[in-house]
């Protein structure tokens, strides 16, 4: 037991590593914060491969280490949002793991691979949107319901990072399919 938790430990250390570089080369950088990059690629990548615990560690790592290198502090709440529970949160793409280790159909291993990006997605979606309605009100357009503001700013970026990560994962799945069984 002791090598492989060793093992395990390990490839957190460096998927998290490889998470932070991708975060430093985004493709697009939106102006108040939050860019289109392949930060959640290895984060994913960890939580289908060693299930949601291991996603959440990676995650929380991946958000911490963040917020110490040009991340934005208004207060413990906010930061919570923004970089515990977003990050965090895409580790929870594991939950579907156990599916993707029963199917060695390409097609079957892409739609749980989708649908796992999209849960995690979808949290770091739902982190942000509520930290962009409690805290980042002040941004949004006169006139513009601030949840609408919230929900289309965040999504903007998050999507496309979402839907990136994915097709990679399944082109990864593709060339290397036992990679994500233990």
């Amino acid at each position: 037991m002791f090598p492989s938790k060793m093992r395990v430990l390990a490839e957190v250390a460096i998927f998290s590593a490889i998470a932070l570089v991708f975060d430093k080369f985004p493709l697009f950088t939106m102006p108040q914060g939050g860019s289109v990059s392949l930060v959640m690629l290895p984060i994913l990548l960890l939580s289908l491969r060693h299930g949601w615990q291991i996603g959440l560690v990676t995650g929380g790592i991946v958000g911490t280490i963040q917020l110490f290198y040009g991340g934005y502090f208004l207060n413990i709440f906010q930061v919570f949002l923004d970089y515990a529970l977003s990050y965090a949160g895409i580790g929870l793409a594991g939950l579907l793991a156990p599916l993707l280790t029963k199917h060695k159909d390409l097609r079957q291993a892409a739609l749980i691979i989708s649908l796992s990006g999209l849960l995690g997605g979808s949290i770091r979606l739902l982190a942000t949107f509520l930290s962009g309605i409690i805290f980042y009100a002040d941004y949004a357009t006169p006139g513009m319901p601030v949840w609408l503001y919230s929900f289309t700013y965040n999504i903007s970026y998050i999507l496309p990072s979402t839907i990136i990560a994915c097709i990679l994962l399944i082109l990864l799945y593709k060339a290397r399919p036992n990679f994500y069984t233990l």
